[in-house]
């Protein structure tokens, strides 16, 4: 059998896994398939490429490439976020002709009173300033179209939510009407239309790249002599322990990498092809996933006066219509429009004005738990900053932690965020230390401790192993032109 088909050498180890065990060394898959140990090797990598893989270190220093009960697809979507799919699909479906009824609304009324307006002008003498409101109204109309209510996914600026967490926010579209006189309250700032918009789907939170967390990995590489730890990955994307490590497996296929085993026992990537380079210009920066709050589930985005004058238009054109609908002025003895001239007259505003506040209480209910979440969330970010920038002496990591002590780093290292309590901070951390990889236990003055030997461990080695790794990034001058 000839061995230089890397597509059926993964078969074969493919085969070899579904039949005998997930879990093998190198050596095991050698001997088992009868491969050659480099294709044996090509044919793992391009195995974890295809398939969730964790990678296990034994006390001997020896690799088990763990590829779980069952073969998992990396990045196989379960059925239920297909539903989930679709269900969006449906709801932005909706939004787009619930949006779309409104721009009607709105048209009506702006050529309704554009008619007045143009009526007011043939009988005034003020033209230039006539010209100028009329100037005005056309980018209203303009803006009626505009359904997204953000400037663009390139315009962002800094919000802080009700905690004192400052978030990345989209800018919202200026407002066209007095803008010389700047209103008190920024949220006053955004366009009426766009307010209207977001008073009934929402504002757009920011989003992330899907593929952030890639390249993000790729700059870290660069910048750290092309050396990883599941620890650092963790404290880059703020995975849990198991969803790191079947990263670092992705990374090692997808970036060339090497897996390592230190004398401590730390098991970590090398990725040493990756940092040469001639040209850096374009790469994403490192942000630490603490570095970075979570933006606020916000339920309009506007000012409070601003919600208060579209509650009270809907709420007008809402009992108007009931008025019209159950009050007896559409029937035989009304207005006599027959069943389709009395459904557009009162039937179809009834029905636009219910949703109009339907929609946002709907949501409402469902932020209230997302809201909580993003809280924790944020929490969290405050912990792991402690657990991995934490030093003993100012050089090694530290390895254990009292509560209380945790809690007043907690609180002294913060700007305008809340101060935590010992009870909050001990409910994220029961989550917490699971994700991480620690664990609690109680000394002998009932102190609660929290031990992350594991994070400690792996920091202090990798920061040995790049002190003492030979950088070898310069490409050199070319010697040969083609």
């Amino acid at each position: 059998m000839a061995f230089d088909n890397p597509a059926q050498n993964l078969i074969v180890l493919e085969k070899y896994a579904n039949k005998n065990t997930k879990k093998f060394t190198l050596e095991d898959a050698v001997s088992v398939t009868g491969m050659p140990v480099i294709e044996t090797e090509e044919a793992v990598s391009n195995m974890m490429e295809k398939y969730d893989c964790k990678l296990r270190v034994t006390e001997n220093g020896d690799l088990i490439y763990d590829f779980g009960d069952d073969l998992l697809r990396r990045h196989k979507k379960p059925w239920t976020e297909y539903i989930a799919d679709f269900f969006r699909l449906l709801w932005k479906g909706f939004t787009v002709c619930y949006k779309l009824i409104t721009s009607v609304i709105l048209v009506f009324y702006f050529v309704f009173f554009l008619v007045l307006l143009i009526g007011i002008a043939v009988g005034g003498k003020d033209n230039d300033g006539v010209g100028n409101l009329i100037g005005a109204l056309l980018r209203v109309f303009i803006s009626i179209f505009e359904w997204n209510t953000i400037m663009g996914y390139n315009h962002r600026y800094y919000r802080t939510d009700s905690y004192g967490y400052s978030y990345q926010h989209y800018k919202e579209k200026p407002r066209i009407l007095g803008t010389k006189k700047k209103p008190k309250n920024p949220k006053d700032e955004k366009n009426f239309i766009a307010s209207i918009y977001d008073f009934i789907f929402g504002p757009p939170r920011v989003e992330i790249d899907p593929l952030a967390n890639n390249q993000e990995v790729a700059t870290f590489l660069r910048e750290q002599k092309g050396l990883v730890t599941t620890s650092e990955i963790q404290a880059l994307a703020g995975w849990t322990r198991e969803e790191a490590e079947n990263f670092m497996t992705e990374c090692l296929s997808m970036f060339n990498g090497q897996a390592h085993v230190s004398d401590n026992g730390t098991l970590y990537g090398d990725f040493s092809q990756l940092i040469r380079s001639k040209d850096r210009t374009g790469e994403e920066p490192v942000v630490w996933y603490w570095d970075e709050y979570e933006p606020e589930y916000e339920l309009t985005g506007n000012s409070e006066g601003r919600n208060g004058w579209i509650i009270l238009m809907n709420t007008f054109n809402l009992i108007f219509s009931l008025c019209l609908v159950f009050g007896g002025f559409l029937g035989p003895m009304g207005l006599g429009l027959g069943f389709w001239g009395s459904f557009f007259v009162g039937g179809f505003p009834l029905v636009y004005s219910s949703l109009f506040f339907l929609i946002p209480a709907f949501r409402w209910l469902r932020q209230r738990p997302l809201r909580r979440k993003q809280h924790e969330i944020n929490i969290r970010k405050r912990l792991m900053r402690i657990v991995y920038q934490t030093y003993d002496n100012g050089e090694k990591h530290v390895h254990e932690i009292p509560l209380k002590k945790l809690t007043e780093v907690a609180n002294a290292d913060r700007n305008s965020e809340e101060k935590l309590d010992y009870d909050t901070i001990e409910r994220i951390m029961k989550d917490t230390l699971s994700e991480l990889g620690g664990e609690a236990y109680l000394n002998e003055q009932n102190e609660i401790i929290y031990k992350f030997d594991l994070i400690a461990q792996e920091l202090d080695d990798i920061d040995t192993i790049r002190e003492n790794k030979k950088e070898d990034s310069n490409l050199g001058n070319i010697i040969f032109e083609s």
